[in-house]
């Protein structure tokens, strides 16, 4: 790899005359301060690379940022970096868009002390295309003051177990409902879908098709319908507006990501408890989040700074000191034996709920034209539960689209 120097993570002063200047094009995905967090993380590694300037560029949300960055990409201008989810991988190497990393990685210690499932999601034909910054899962976020007062005395841990929760935490006056059971976080339920999907024993993709025709993922959506019709779960929701919700107390339970568990926890009015997802066959999840990537198309004095941003946004202390932060998962095993992070989980034992559930997580949709199938199956879920179509029929119609639109993907890269 050309641009290595022979100290990894450290650019080389004799390549640049004057600090090599980098853009680093994020979103924030999680409820919270997120933005404030990462550029004050920005302020200080420029504070300690002289060489180095690297300008913070936000870009609103994961599906923002990537559009953002095609469109740089097809100008011939893109970003030094840029973080998106983990599912646009296939999109991003389909444009030629992606240094390699896997050289240098293995001549740091990235291969060695990388949580291997976490570093996957960057991972294709067994080459690496990005370092891990910010994986999560979604988790269940429960009122524990409310499952106190409805004499539950823990999380549910299967699905029927998470129905009958659902039912005994709703609150009604009259035809009103003052607080739902459950609430499965909108704009990103079709990640919570193919969690779903993992549960009953399905991995709802390969790699160039979906299977959201197969039986399990049929019965997964049954099971929401189930909910819905048995009024205990809101039938839509927002993103953001569910996150607000449980914090107001008008759900009961919340999936959502794990990255929001630090503002869940400091702004809730009431003991936040976090559980894994209940199961159906096995307990499974879906990563989100994803990686810093860096543009194949710049300089070398550029890649070898990029290089530098990256390696130190994802060390071991800034790691630490970020999931303490936020909530998102630490990506170094050296993370999580660091002294900080060993009284923050003696402190805040929640957080290591999704870091073991990780266990049973694997990546997102990561296929062709992924954002086209995120549509079409966000638009099956939400037809579903809007009581317009059946899931079985739902579903079907999706899988044909997808699978349509990868094959037209495919074809056209030849």
């Amino acid at each position: 790899m050309p641009f290595v120097s022979m100290m990894p993570g450290i650019i080389t002063a004799g390549r640049a005359s004057g600090p090599v200047k980098l853009q680093f094009m994020y979103p924030v995905g999680v409820s919270g301060d997120i933005n404030t967090i990462v550029t004050n993380m920005i302020a200080d590694f420029n504070s300690k690379h002289d060489a180095i300037e690297v300008e913070a560029v936000y870009a609103g949300s994961y599906e923002n940022t990537e559009q953002k960055v095609i469109t740089s990409l097809g100008v011939g201008d893109p970003p030094s970096m840029w973080l998106p989810i983990n599912s646009s991988l296939q999109t991003f190497l389909g444009l030629d868009a992606l240094e390699d990393l896997t050289d240098v990685a293995k001549s740091d210690d990235i291969y060695d002390d990388f949580i291997p499932g976490f570093l996957n999601t960057a991972v294709s034909d067994g080459r690496l295309y990005g370092l891990s910054f910010q994986p999560s899962t979604p988790v269940l976020y429960y009122n524990k003051d409310a499952f106190e007062a409805a004499g539950i005395a823990k999380a549910p841990e299967d699905w029927d177990e998470l129905l009958e929760a659902a039912k005994a935490l709703v609150v009604r006056e009259g035809n009103e409902v003052k607080r739902w059971g459950l609430i499965i976080g909108g704009g990103w339920h079709d990640w919570m879908f193919e969690a779903f999907c993992r549960q009953n024993g399905l991995l709802p993709w390969e790699k160039d098709k979906v299977l959201f025709d197969r039986p399990e993922a049929i019965e997964a959506l049954e099971h929401w319908k189930k909910m819905v019709d048995a009024g205990a779960m809101a039938p839509a929701s927002t993103w953001q507006g569910s996150a607000n919700d449980f914090m107001a107390g008008t759900t009961a339970m919340l999936y959502h990501s794990t990255g929001s568990l630090t503002n869940m926890r400091t702004s809730s009015p009431f003991k936040v408890g976090v559980a894994f997802m209940p199961k159906r066959k096995t307990w499974g999840a879906a990563q989100g989040g994803g990686p810093i990537m860096i543009a194949k198309k710049q300089s070398d004095a550029q890649k070898e700074a990029a290089w530098t941003f990256a390696r130190w946004m994802t060390s071991t202390d800034v790691q630490a000191e970020w999931g303490k932060a936020t909530g998102y998962l630490a990506v170094r095993k050296s993370s999580w034996e660091t002294d900080s992070m060993k009284a923050y989980l003696e402190k805040v034992p929640e957080a290591r709920t999704a870091f073991d559930q990780a266990e049973y997580s694997g990546a997102f949709m990561q296929v062709p034209a992924y954002s086209r199938a995120r549509d079409l199956l966000k638009s099956a879920l939400d037809r579903t539960m809007a009581g317009e179509i059946a899931p079985a029929d739902a579903l079907n119609g999706a899988n044909a689209e997808i699978n349509r639109e990868i094959e037209r993907v495919l074809r056209r890269r030849g």
